[in-house]
């Protein structure tokens, strides 16, 4: 699909820059890839938010009762 976008200038200049420096080979690798990496950012909203809930839920406790399975931290 293809789609026109509207950003300034500096804007323009930061993604050529940045994928002159990863070596992305066009302005739309690098919008995909900054896509990838907002999508990871809520990922890992979404993996914190579920901690916690899973922590207050009072879950955190019985996991730690079997978390004794005999592996050594290394």
């Amino acid at each position: 699909m293809k789609v026109s976008v509207s950003i300034p200038e500096g804007d323009v200049e930061f993604l050529d820059a940045y994928a002159r420096c990863h070596g992305i080979d066009s302005r739309s690798a690098a919008l995909r890839r900054a896509i990838k990496l907002l999508r990871a950012s809520e990922l890992s909203q979404h993996y914190a938010d579920a901690f916690a809930e899973w922590a207050q839920d009072g879950e955190e406790k019985v996991w730690d009762a079997v978390v004794g399975d005999g592996l050594g931290e290394d």
